[in-house]
């Protein structure tokens, strides 16, 4: 079979996103880095612990909470976990408290929505399985095979749980009580979750989109008014990158109250990287290998420690921006007929690339930190705002920053394209 045969198979499965622990292919691609997942899951189910985890964008905290939740459903035998994933949905457009907290508890009921829907899905999870080589479909069921039992009890707890609201309520379905803007949300979550509670169901919540807020004192506040919410459940990790070094003081402290706080680091060691690049080449390449062991070989074959070595130079701790770079290289490495992915086929692309100026990088610095308004930005390097303005607007173009909110609620964060030329200009020669 030619070289570029496999190649293309080792691109297949390498920018998949992983949608969360349901993904069939979530048990098999997802990687605990640091055992970040297993010790949380112990914190959680054991301690009733919450943790707040911050990073940058990419780095890989979404999948690490979903590795919590998949750790606590195929570890905790004896309690009768709820994995529930919130996605708090409308965070970016709320402008005061009181429409965060509405869109925080909607996002909890249909967290809960989303777990009693679960054995719907189970039986097209088990059929996708069929189109993967039978080593691969092999390890996903061993992993199903843990998973269901918990999740199909979860799900059930669930389905009674939402259809008893519904009665409470005395709505025709729960996704009447979402879609009416009269529903008090927050009254409509205690009440269900105190019923699953007591049923014996043992709730693990995922919060994600926090982050999206668009302004820190409104995040904080919201922490400060709901924690008795938040420390009388158990078992919430809760996602807020903008807990970096550039966020109030105040804003620390309110998460505090809920929960411990930790960086989320990503990827910065080979072997972590190897292990998350090789699997998921190995997963494209099981589909036109003959054996296992032909597939583990050619997959290192294609792609050495040394190809490895420069994505992580260039790309970490960024497990994104780590996944795309491999596959626009191995993309390079097909186009010029190479049997193998090089490290040149890597750094090719850098050093064409735009480097940004002086003033750009300084700025650039500063957003890596945490995300700031044009007046932060001035404060910290001694700039008039005019100057950093212009620049800010330079760098929305080459798609180096994002703009988030309008005029003096206005922040700007780093784009993972910007967090790349940083690192060039970082890393090019001195003259």
């Amino acid at each position: 079979m030619p070289q570029s045969s496999y190649l293309v198979a080792a691109q297949q499965f390498m920018t998949r996103e992983l949608i969360s622990y349901e993904d069939e292919l979530f048990s098999v691609l997802y990687h605990d880095i640091g055992d970040f997942a297993s010790a949380q899951t112990t914190k959680i189910v054991s301690q009733k612990r919450r943790t707040s985890i911050y990073g940058s964008r990419g780095v890989g905290k979404t999948a690490a909470m979903q590795g919590a939740l998949f750790q606590a459903l195929t570890s905790s035998k004896e309690v009768e976990i709820m994995p529930i994933a919130v996605k708090v949905r409308g965070a970016r457009a709320a402008s005061n408290i009181k429409e965060l907290e509405d869109a925080f508890y909607r996002s909890v009921l249909s967290g809960i929505l989303e777990v009693s829907e679960f054995k719907r899905k189970e039986k097209r999870l088990k059929e996708g399985t069929k189109k993967y080589a039978p080593w691969v479909a092999g390890k996903m069921m061993e992993a199903f095979s843990l998973v269901f039992p918990p999740l199909a009890l979860a799900s059930g707890a669930a389905e009674k749980g939402t259809k008893w609201l519904v009665g409470k309520l005395n709505k025709p379905d729960i996704e009447s009580i979402l879609a009416s803007t009269l529903t008090d949300a927050k009254h409509a979550t205690d009440i269900l979750l105190s019923h699953l509670e007591k049923s014996g169901t043992f709730p693990v919540f995922v919060i994600d989109e926090l982050d999206k807020v668009n302004s820190d004192v409104i995040l904080s506040d919201f922490f400060d008014g709901n924690q008795l919410w938040f420390q009388g459940k158990p078992g919430i990790i809760s996602l807020t990158y903008t807990f970096g070094e550039s966020i109030k003081l105040a804003a620390v402290s309110s998460a505090k109250r809920v929960s411990t706080v930790e960086m989320c680091t990503g990827v910065t060691r080979l072997e972590d990287a190897e292990t998350i690049i090789h699997s998921r080449a190995f997963q494209g390449i099981s589909q036109i290998c003959p054996t296992e062991k032909a597939a583990i070989e050619m997959t290192r074959e294609l792609l050495p420690s040394e190809t490895i070595k420069a994505v992580l130079n260039v790309s970490a701790p960024n497990t994104f921006q780590m996944l795309e770079k491999t596959y626009e290289a191995i993309q390079k490495a097909i186009n010029s007929a190479s049997k193998t992915v090089t490290p040149e086929h890597v750094l090719e692309e850098e050093t064409e690339a735009e480097n940004p100026t002086a003033l750009e990088h300084e700025i650039m610095k500063e957003l890596s930190k945490g995300r700031l308004t044009p007046s932060d930005l001035g404060d910290r390097l001694d700039r008039k705002q005019p100057s950093i303005v212009r620049t800010l607007k330079e760098m929305m173009k080459k798609n180096w920053v994002l703009r988030v909110g309008i005029g003096k609620r206005a922040y700007y964060s780093l784009t993972m394209h910007g967090d790349s030329a940083m690192r060039r200009y970082q890393n090019k020669p001195t003259q």
